[in-house]
């Protein structure tokens, strides 16, 4: 069960999911989304972490900042909140956009913050398909931005781009319905001072410079992450991990949510019997192309087969 909650922090209004139990995980949603996003399809992980999922600025029910709304104002806003909770170590996690969020979270809060997820993240242009970044610095300039508004919500439209664009894949109706009020909530402002800010961002530093452990959670078929780009990257830092799901694109499905359910459980220590003090078991061979790696983390790359539903 989440509870819904509503706080003043900065001055700025913010509402955001609290539920679950031990040790504290605030997550970022993602582009035109809301707490929901992780509150409804990856709240199992309330069994063994206390989930804290807000609605970022000008998503949901949280108005925009009144100034600029970028990627390190939120994570201003967020850090916040974690001291107002007295929430002193804890770990953190983005989805998509959100993923600049938490890298901003991450950055300010030194070794407080301990084990951070990135899904599907948009860590620096570089990283991102060129016909995507293209998108993104044409249709963000005006006029052409309210066209993009205009288009979002047109309900028709926004499934045929999820379907199509985003390749979640087959959507049930009330998810849709949930993604398109979400995107019919979303402060235009906000939206796209978020989605340029992006742009002029380059989170691989503070990834590369993190002495904990970070998770990437990669999409084979993802229209808008370089993947082949991010896993040669990924290979360079000991301390990272990759799990690839093969059969989802830039969205996620039900089945690719029990997948990556798995995946998160045993980055966090919660299955497998390894306990529930947040580490993990004995390395194992990374496979990396059917080829085996010695000396990587214990999870598998599934690059060339979807892991397993239970």
């Amino acid at each position: 069960m989440m509870e819904e909650r509503f706080t003043t922090v900065r001055g700025q209004p913010l509402r955001y999911l609290v539920g679950g139990q031990g040790k504290p995980l605030l997550l970022c949603h993602g582009f035109l989304s809301s707490a929901e996003e992780f509150g409804g399809r990856f709240s199992a992980l309330g069994a063994h972490r206390t989930l804290i999922i807000p609605d970022l600025p000008g998503n949901g029910a949280s108005p925009p900042l009144r100034g600029r709304n970028s990627a390190g104002a939120m994570a201003d806003v967020l850090f916040d909140l974690l001291t107002d909770l007295d929430i002193d170590r804890f770990d953190v996690g983005g989805l998509c956009l959100g993923a600049t969020v938490a890298c901003a979270v991450a950055k300010r809060a030194g070794d407080r913050a301990e084990r951070l997820v990135l899904h599907t993240p948009l860590l620096s242009p570089d990283l991102m398909r060129r016909r995507y970044r293209d998108q993104v610095r044409v249709l963000g300039r005006r006029p052409l931005w309210d066209g993009v508004v205009w288009l979002s919500h047109q309900r028709w439209i926004s499934d045929m781009y999820k379907r199509f664009v985003i390749v979640e894949g087959d959507v049930d109706e009330r998810t849709a319905a949930i993604n398109y009020e979400n995107q019919r909530r979303a402060d235009p402002r906000a939206a796209r001072e978020w989605l340029n800010d992006c742009l002029h961002r380059d989170d691989v530093d503070v990834v590369a410079a993190r002495a904990e452990r970070t998770l990437i959670i990669v999409a084979r078929h993802d229209r808008l992450v370089n993947v082949e780009r991010l896993k040669e990257l990924i290979a360079t830092l000991p301390e990272l991990q990759v799990f690839t799901d093969t059969d989802q694109g830039h969205g996620w499905n039900e089945a690719a949510v029990h997948r990556q359910l798995e995946v998160l459980k045993a980055f966090f220590g919660n299955c497998h019997g390894n306990g529930g003090n947040g580490m993990l078991a004995p390395a194992q061979s990374l496979v990396a192309g059917g080829n085996p790696v010695q000396g990587r983390p214990s999870l598998r790359d599934t690059a060339t087969r979807p892991l397993s539903p239970a």
